[in-house]
């Protein structure tokens, strides 16, 4: 009895598989129409292209999709209002259908700011409601710390000079990046150290023609923090590395930052593009990057914050340029400029791409109020 049960089994074994043989080379579908007809799971819908914040009355497009595990194709369509008037948080359904009916339904929360922003993945910043001070520096912290490093230098890895050649290109010409502290569109071959073509780097510049390189600047000078060490992850970190046209590099050194217009300073002189030295040893950088500046020391202050390594922003840091003490400054003028220069479509361009290399972000270009949130009270509880 049990051989014949086994050459039964056997049988419709063979059977099921001729069919199956027969339905794939015919391409019958007489198998994906079984499977369908007990299809009961809904499909998926895929989020990891949306942001979680638009500018304020700017279009909203979802790039929105989905996958079915039978149909070849699903449909997600919007249930409520996207509203793109009104800042703050929104929330809307999506609602994706398979073919025999099956729904699977997500529901979709957005923020509408008053500033840039670039693509924030959703729940990035999760965890951080009704925190301010210390505790939402350390959470910040925790969200953009371990970060991917590159080298900085390498002939055949992905290194900074690379990163930098991505985040800081012209707009206006992929062949060029614009110089940090002079606004100059210099060719990325005119990067210090490489052999570039005879004139290429001579630019004219208010008449007159010059030999224009660019170099690796630390907005958060290296030497200030005591990590000239080239393996240490804060000398390597892109979001305080910007291209920088290489004789203003030099002007800026480690000098602190400084308003030196705000009528109590001495020594003040013109350094060429706008940017000013002033008192004994402290830079102001030109107007259109003077909140740049601030959101990088202040991702900086938040990104190192261990007990063995500790960066801190200060109001009047001591001047003395060989000091390593790891603070900088100056706190009141920084504050100021993140709020007199918002965060530009460029600056949020720069931080996505930063963002596809090292895996994270700088917290104070995506949530400028953060800045506030943490600086004034604590400043506060100073005083």
């Amino acid at each position: 009895m049990k051989k014949k049960l086994t050459t039964i089994i056997t049988i419709i074994i063979f059977v099921l598989a001729g069919l199956i043989f027969i339905d794939n080379e015919l391409e019958l579908g007489i198998a994906s129409s079984i499977e369908r007809r007990f299809d009961s799971e809904g499909p998926e819908i895929l989020t990891s292209n949306l942001n979680s914040a638009y500018l304020i009355d700017r279009e909203i497009v979802l790039n929105v999709d989905c996958e079915d595990n039978v149909d070849d194709a699903c449909e997600v369509i919007v249930e409520g209002s996207l509203i793109n008037n009104i800042p703050g948080s929104h929330t809307v359904k999506l609602i994706a259908t398979d073919n025999q009916g099956n729904i699977t339904r997500f529901e979709y929360t957005y923020n509408i700011v008053e500033h840039a922003v670039g693509n924030i993945p959703i729940g990035y910043y999760d965890g951080l409601d009704n925190l301010e001070g210390d505790a939402l520096k350390a959470a910040l912290n925790g969200i953009i710390k371990d970060h991917i490093e590159y080298p900085y230098s390498h002939n055949s890895r992905t290194d900074v000079w690379d990163i930098l050649r991505a985040a800081d290109e012209d707009p206006n010409n992929k062949d060029h990046i614009i110089a940090f502290y002079t606004g100059l569109s210099i060719p990325k071959d005119c990067q210090q150290g490489m052999d570039s073509l005879d004139g290429l780097c001579d630019l004219e510049v208010n008449g007159m023609i010059g030999d224009y390189e660019w170099n690796r600047e630390h907005i958060w000078s290296k030497s200030r923090g005591g990590f000239s060490n080239d393996t240490l992850t804060a000398h390597n970190d892109a979001h305080h590395l910007v291209a920088a046209e290489r004789d203003m590099n030099s002007t800026k050194n480690n000098r602190f930052y400084e308003d030196c217009q705000d009528g109590d300073d001495t020594n003040i002189e013109e350094r060429d593009f706008a940017n000013f030295t002033c008192n004994i040893w402290e830079f102001e950088p030109r107007d259109s990057v003077k909140g740049d500046v601030a959101r990088m020391i202040f991702y900086m202050a938040v990104r190192y914050e261990d007990s063995d390594f500790d960066l801190e922003v200060v109001d009047d840091p001591d001047e003395d340029s060989s000091l390593k003490d790891g603070v900088y400054g100056d706190l009141d003028d920084l504050i100021r400029w993140h709020f007199e220069d918002p965060v530009s479509a460029e600056e949020a361009r720069r931080n996505d791409i930063i963002y596809a290399y090292q895996n994270n972000r700088n917290p104070f270009i995506d949530h400028p109020e953060f800045v506030e949130l943490i600086w004034d009270i604590l400043t506060s509880a100073e005083e």
